[in-house]
């Protein structure tokens, strides 16, 4: 068994939610960001300005165990 001194991934997966309640609040900010074609990236300041609540919600309601199409990208690799 070797050492891995360093590594770093993407990690990429889609996931499928259904017949869940959500705040109105949080529909709107989901609908705006999916008509303006915006990523909702929680480390963005001006999108967590603008998505802070449907952010929150698909933090809270999006768990990877109910991911599917799921792919590693290493994007840095030492041994």
């Amino acid at each position: 068994m070797s050492i891995i001194k360093k590594i770093s991934v993407t990690v990429t997966y889609s996931v499928g939610l259904g017949e869940i309640k959500a705040p109105q609040n949080v529909i709107d900010e989901l609908m705006k960001a999916y008509d303006n074609d915006d990523k909702l990236d929680a480390i963005d300041t001006k999108t967590i300005q603008n998505y802070s609540n449907a952010i929150d919600w698909l933090s809270d309601n999006i768990k990877e165990r109910d991911c599917y199409d799921h792919s590693v990208e290493i994007t840095d690799l030492e041994v």
